[in-house]
């Protein structure tokens, strides 16, 4: 290429996804480029859930704590129909997480959060500044970009990622069909103050009447999110208050009075999924590879985890580590089987909860008010949505680990564990959790395992391997080796997204011997 590389990854977007991934190469030390087309940060709401599986990876970024202090924690999910009150299902049972909970939060502050902690590492969005077009060959891409001045600029970079949005520049580049459909409906939304109606500011609303849905979402000290769906699917035109408050009267919790709005919008509701997350050096994350109904609210987070699961394996690439082409190559079999998912999900739970007939507000009620009296139903709803049983299937990194047909829990492929062990000297407890993910690989041992490892096996890998030895006097009642699912000496590798990456028992070290050769061990020069 004739243009100098002017840093190693150039990602288009600054929105969740992209902070996301911005953060997690300065992490390692990565320089990186971020660009946003808008001139300023995103002031209105968008996405408001965040779920236990992003909150783990907010954690390992080093920024957990701002979310919990500004986010409201939800405990329930209320619905109703008409004057009454089918069901309260709690939120946050049986989640299997250091955060067994969501959280709700504008995307505006989320937004804030991360660019904060961006800054923290060296590196600020530079605003005003569009992809217009871009070409790749062997050796890296180079990007035609255009500043709010009119100044045009060519950048070249090795990797080029596309977190800019539903338009995604980058994707039409790549021309990658944007596969799926356009609901017809009209949905309108209004973040407003409530009065009346003794709503909890802790729980979700989901209530039906004769003409329709309206959810309400508690947000901010005093703000909610109103979202309902316009009779008439031609008219496109912003919704006025009252018409969300008729909306309220005739469908909502009785007695609530809609004022003060800061954001009324009507919108159309796109399930799409990219066909390929990407080709050579340029790759697609977030609404640029999926976007889908929010019920549910996984938009953000599956964002979030896309930049999460990609951004580690750009690092290692770009440090020299471990085999390129496994590495990249490993992205889009993981992450895109999981969005296909959640988008089918969202959109069932879309088409259930704001259709409108007798018959199915009938099954409707039926359905609530059994699942309000199963706890393992809610249980499997609220598991679902928080994104911590996702498990990898396919893909060249995650055969490396041979997992089974059907991974249970701690199996390759699957998500990490929280437990706590003993300081055996003082007594004192240790969560597991903080010992996970970041920017290394956790080489858990169990009993006398470490007595098989061979120095010479993480040799030269100290700066990428963190070994945490589980000795039975650290762990008397078993609660790790029970969460690992451990019996014998043995040991479990987890990547730096807190996913199992290989595990055995410590008289078969080969499994593990094969990853750090091929995943992080420097490449020969």
């Amino acid at each position: 290429m004739t243009n100098p590389i002017d840093t190693p990854v150039l990602i288009a977007g600054a929105g969740p996804t992209g902070l996301t991934l911005a953060i997690m190469l300065r992490l390692y030390g990565i320089p990186v480029r971020i660009i946003d087309r808008s001139l300023q940060p995103s002031t209105v709401s968008k996405a408001l859930g965040v779920w236990s599986a992003s909150l783990e990876a907010l954690d390992a970024m080093g920024i957990i704590t701002p979310f919990e202090t500004d986010g409201v924690r939800l405990k329930s999910l209320i619905v109703g129909d008409g004057t009454r009150q089918l069901a309260t299902l709690a939120v946050g049972d049986g989640i299997d997480s250091p955060y067994p909970f969501p959280l709700l939060l504008a995307q505006s502050r989320t937004e804030d959060i991360l660019n904060a902690r961006l800054a923290e590492l060296g590196a600020t969005v530079e605003r005003g500044v569009e992809l217009l077009s871009f070409s790749q060959d062997a050796g890296g891409v180079t990007a035609q970009l255009t500043h709010a001045d009119g100044r045009e600029e060519a950048a070249a970079a090795p990797y080029l990622v596309g977190c800019d949005g539903a338009r995604s520049a980058v994707r039409h580049g790549l021309d990658i069909d944007f596969e799926g459909y356009t609901e017809p409906q009209v949905y309108l939304l209004g973040d407003v103050k409530i009065d009346g109606g003794a709503l909890d500011r802790r729980s979700l609303y989901v209530w039906w009447g004769e003409n329709g849905t309206v959810a309400l979402f508690p947000f901010e000290p005093d703000i909610w999110r109103v979202v309902v769906a316009r009779p008439d699917d031609t008219d496109y035109s912003e919704p006025t208050l009252a018409e969300l408050q008729g909306h309220m009267d005739r469908n909502g919790p009785p007695g609530t009075r809609l004022r003060d709005p800061t954001w009324l919008s009507a919108f159309r509701i796109n399930e799409r999924l990219a066909k390929s997350y990407g080709t050579g050096r340029v790759f697609i994350a977030g609404d640029a590879a999926h976007i889908h109904s929010p019920a549910g609210g996984q938009g953000m987070n599956t964002g979030i985890q896309d930049a999460f699961n990609l951004g580690w394996k750009l690092a290692h690439v770009l440090q020299g580590r471990g085999d390129a082409d496994l590495l990249l190559a490993s992205y889009e079999p993981e992450r895109r089987p999981i969005a296909h998912d959640v988008v089918k999900n969202a959109a069932q739970k879309l088409h259930v909860g704001y259709a409108t007939s007798r018959i199915t507000r009938l099954i409707r009620d039926v359905a609530v008010t059994v699942l309000g009296n199963l706890p393992a139903a809610q249980k499997k709803l609220q598991v679902e949505l928080s994104e911590t049983t996702i498990t990898y299937h396919d893909g060249p990194l995650v055969a490396l680990g041979a997992p089974p047909r059907h991974p249970s829990r701690t199996e390759v492929g699957t998500r990490a564990r929280e437990a706590h062990f003993s300081d055996p000297q003082t007594g004192a407890r240790t969560a597991l959790w903080p010992l996970l993910g970041g920017t290394h690989h956790t080489l858990l041992l169990f009993p006398d395992a470490g007595q098989a490892i061979d120095t010479h096996l993480l040799e030269g890998l100290e700066d990428a391997v963190t070994v945490v030895a589980i000795p039975p006097a650290s762990d008397p009642q078993g609660e790790v080796r029970k969460a690992y699912e451990i019996s014998k000496p043995g040991w479990v590798l987890v990547r730096p997204d807190q996913v199992i990456a290989a595990r055995g028992l410590a008289s078969n070290l080969a499994p593990l011997a094969t990853y750090l050769d091929r995943v992080v061990r420097p490449r020969a020069s």
